[in-house]
């Protein structure tokens, strides 16, 4: 489990839509909100619009997720981003929007929560900690 105290912790859609939808375990809810309380919750800018674009939203689902992934730092995909990425997806096999995840949790440092770690768990240097 992250250390929310003392770490960068980054967040894929996964855990983000599971929040939203209030089916996210309470030690995960836990631990989002040490993470967001602590300044150090993060999301690639991937997993916003993978959050923005999940097809359940509602109109009200969508100005509360916006409202919600405005909570945390958000990461752009830069070149040096970009570059890890491909990188990740060349070596491991992971899709790109799962390597651009992977690169931006590896380039903060972060320990990654997601709720599949099955294709996550290629890259050895990634923290991991599944929902």
């Amino acid at each position: 489990m992250a250390d929310t105290a003392t770490e960068r912790v980054a967040f894929d859609s996964s855990v983000l839509i599971l929040f939203l939808n209030d089916a996210l375990a309470p030690q995960h809810v836990h631990t989002l909100g040490d993470a967001l309380g602590a300044g150090r919750g993060q999301i690639s800018a991937v997993v916003r619009a993978e959050v923005l674009a999940w097809s359940g939203h509602t109109s009200l689902s969508l100005s509360v997720a916006n409202e919600f992934l405005d909570a945390f730092h958000l990461v752009p995909v830069d070149a040096t981003v970009a570059n890890e990425a491909a990188r990740i997806r060349r070596e491991h096999g992971l899709k790109m929007p799962d390597a651009l995840i992977a690169a931006t949790a590896l380039l903060q440092a972060a320990t990654l929560v997601m709720a599949n770690a099955r294709d996550f768990r290629r890259v050895a240097a990634l923290r991991l900690t599944e929902a």
